[in-house]
């Protein structure tokens, strides 16, 4: 497994980070969870492909974390030189088809053309749901808007969790125990943010999940890099070298 941060940002511009991103991969299956505005010219520094993508997960419908679903379906549609042929899987909470139908409705060039490709989408609900190429999902609710949830990759004996945008919530450390990836979203340095996390509150849940790997990302100006670990380490303490980490765009993290 891989995990390649697209975007490690918010919805507030930011030279140095776009907004959220994460590309997965699993063996030879590629997995993008979220794809915020300006993920595809993300995709294209990674030197990744986004021609390649088999799923696609967000977590929730904001704009930030969905803005170029869209023109990632235009751009398998419109490539030149290219008829994609294998399915593209769509997943995301309930709530995903009535928003996928009204995308279709508002942008009708994103509807694959006649004879190529065909788009699933599910809905996921509680429990554990395994999918082609050999890896397993589950899912947890979390306290960000009516349908944000967090994911837990999981192939081989490895776990990836991704919680997307949430607020304060111990069950999200429960979700993540012993995770080898953790990827916490850390809004704010203090104060008590309403849908998000701040360093403490990512602290607080990092040190009953014990990850392997703690990754801050969804990350707000202007505080810096060195504020924001002084201030997590203080509720957290490593377990390994390097065990967290403030996420950076176009970072690679093998497992």
């Amino acid at each position: 497994m891989e995990l390649t941060i697209l975007g490690s940002g918010t919805c507030v511009p930011s030279a140095q980070r776009g907004s959220p991103a994460n590309f997965l991969k699993i063996g030879s299956t590629n997995i993008l969870v979220d794809c915020g505005p300006g993920t595809l010219r993300q995709v294209k520094k990674a030197r990744l492909d986004y021609k390649d993508i088999d799923y696609v997960f967000l977590t929730h419908f904001h704009s930030d974390h969905i803005a170029d679903l869209v023109p990632l379906l235009q751009a398998l549609n419109w490539t030149p030189g290219f008829d994609r042929k294998k399915h593209l899987t769509i997943i995301g909470p309930v709530g995903l088809l009535e928003f996928y139908k009204t995308l279709l409705q508002l942008f009708p060039g994103a509807h694959p053309r006649r004879n190529t490709y065909e788009i699933n989408v599910i809905e996921m609900l509680p429990g554990a749901h395994t999918f082609t190429g050999g890896f397993c999902v589950k899912t947890l609710k979390t306290i960000h808007c009516k349908e944000s949830i967090a994911y837990k990759f999981e192939a081989e004996d490895k776990k990836v969790v991704v919680s997307g945008d949430c607020g304060y919530n111990l069950d999200l450390a429960e979700f993540a125990k012993n995770a080898d990836i953790f990827v916490l979203e850390c809004s704010f340095l203090r104060g008590f943010p309403d849908g998000h996390l701040n360093v403490g509150q990512c602290g607080a849940i990092a040190s009953l999940a014990c990850p392997k790997k703690l990754v801050l990302t969804h990350l707000y100006p202007p505080f810096s890099e060195s504020e924001r670990m002084e201030e997590v380490k203080s509720f957290f303490e490593d377990t390994a070298t390097n065990a967290t980490i403030v996420a950076e765009d176009l970072m690679r993290i093998r497992i």
